[in-house]
């Protein structure tokens, strides 16, 4: 009954947060129409002119059977126009009546426990929004944001596989488009026929034709030549520390390594020796140095030195020390996916420093925790770096006035970083901030760029 009654909470509170967002305009559209139409007996068929569907997971470590967010849309969309060709709905190319659709379905994939420090891999229902709107040309006729479907009965049946599972939800997100479509068809009717009143069909298929919007990107980093493109001097540095220092001075280097992101193999290799030298002695001063060197290997995230602190763990070494290790390759697992993000050397740029090369893979990267690290270090270090503030800027823009799970998870970063050009002093973020004030998606960050703006 207890676990009945938590799956009823789930569903409601999943309707009540999407609820709230039906009302939203998204960003970059025009305001659809708010007069009524008169009545009319117009036959219409619907065109899919864009269908996607996002994926995100509240849980990032379960790696389970699961349909992948390419197989979900295409389930969803196959049985969607599917529908609308058994509905007799589905225009053909001949018709002049056509309504276009523009439809994208975000869905959050959810487990038990998911908002707990302990998670159970067992999906729930998941959290769905579902963004439909229908077109003649550029003109819209309909917009509409809509969630709170009730798809406990699925994750309550018999069903075990989660590929089935998934598949019997994405299903079920079609038939709930397809009685969306037909509820509100009527509308689309009026509509329709009001906007093309007196028009002939050639004149019709003319204003169907529609501006495609061009999507802004980035000129691509050419990318750098080596992996090893951390400065020779700071690895030097570090080698002088590791090579003429003593116990303390090693200690301390270990504890920056931990606390930076570092893939220099010369300086790990050193490290790498010291402990499969040491790591069995038991003189407390040896197992301090050595806690603290197996803790800088594991946190590089480099899986070269992953048998190394395996041989720590099933070796003659200090059980302290083990059970130290033993976390430590936990956390390792976690930092091998970052680090591989954070020295992707082909989103690099020859041109910038180091530094900044590493902030913008981590401001860029899909990793929440990663992007909150990047703009904290930004906040603490680099109010001054334009080139960091402008990709802050841009992301805002790109991001934060969405109506999208995956950005909706991103508030905490994206308050930081409307604190971030707030306190920059550079008025040309006055702008961004302005905007984000009165449109951001999330009340926290109009909050926090309300309150940043009046700093410029």
């Amino acid at each position: 009954m207890t676990q009945y009654i938590k799956q009823i909470l789930l569903v409601c509170s999943s309707i009540i947060l999407l609820s709230a967002c039906a009302q939203s305009k998204s960003p970059g559209q025009s305001k659809p129409p708010v007069q009524s139409y008169p009545h009319s007996d117009i036959e219409i068929k619907y065109a899919v002119r864009h269908f996607e569907a996002d994926l995100v997971q509240s849980v990032a470590k379960f790696k389970g059977n699961y349909l992948s967010r390419e197989q979900l849309e295409t389930i969803i969309r196959k049985h969607f126009i599917s529908q609308l060709a058994e509905q007799n709905l589905l225009a053909a190319e001949d018709d002049i009546n056509v309504v276009d659709l523009d439809i994208f379905v975000d869905y959050s994939r959810r487990f038990v426990g998911d908002a707990t420090p302990f998670p159970v891999e067992k999906m729930v229902s998941p959290i769905i929004a579902l963004h439909e709107n229908s077109y003649l040309g550029d003109v819209v006729i309909r917009s509409k944001v809509s969630g709170g479907m009730a798809l406990a009965d699925i994750f309550n049946g018999l069903t075990t596989h989660n590929i089935e599972l998934e598949h019997k939800t994405a299903q079920a997100i079609a038939n709930s488009l397809i009685k969306r479509l037909i509820s509100t068809m009527q509308y689309d009717k009026n509509a329709f026929a009001a906007i093309t009143a007196g028009m002939s069909a050639e004149q019709i298929k003319q204003n169907r034709l529609y501006t495609k919007k061009e999507v802004l990107t980035k000129a691509k980093p050419a990318g750098l030549a080596s992996e090893q493109y951390l400065p020779e001097e700071l690895v030097q540095s570090y080698l002088l520390s590791l090579t003429e220092g003593n116990a303390a001075k090693r200690i301390d280097l270990y504890k920056q390594l931990i606390s930076e992101w570092n893939n220099s193999t010369a300086v790990y290799d050193v490290i790498n020796a010291r402990v499969l030298a040491g790591y069995q002695n038991t003189a407390a001063t040896d197992v301090e140095e050595m806690t603290w060197a197996t803790k800088a290997l594991a946190y590089s995230g480099l899986e070269r030195y992953r048998p190394t602190l395996d041989t720590v763990v099933t070796g003659d070494a200090p059980k302290k020390l083990q059970d130290y290790v033993r976390k430590y390759l936990e956390t390792m697992t976690v930092r091998s996916e970052q680090a591989s993000v954070i020295h992707d050397i082909s989103t690099m740029y020859p041109e910038l420093d180091w530094q900044t090369n590493q902030l913008l893979n981590m401001l860029n990267s899909s990793d929440s925790s990663l992007r909150l690290d990047a703009v904290k270090v930004i906040y603490k270090q680099q109010l001054n770096n334009e080139r960091l503030l402008d990709e802050l800027s841009d992301i805002l823009q790109r991001e934060a006035k969405v109506q999208r799970n995956r950005y909706a998870g991103y508030s905490d970063f994206h308050a930081w970083s409307c604190r971030v050009l707030g306190s920059s002093g550079n008025a040309k973020y006055k702008a961004v901030l302005t905007d984000l004030a009165d449109n951001a998606y999330t009340y926290k960050v109009r909050e926090f760029a309300g309150k940043f703006v009046r700093k410029l």
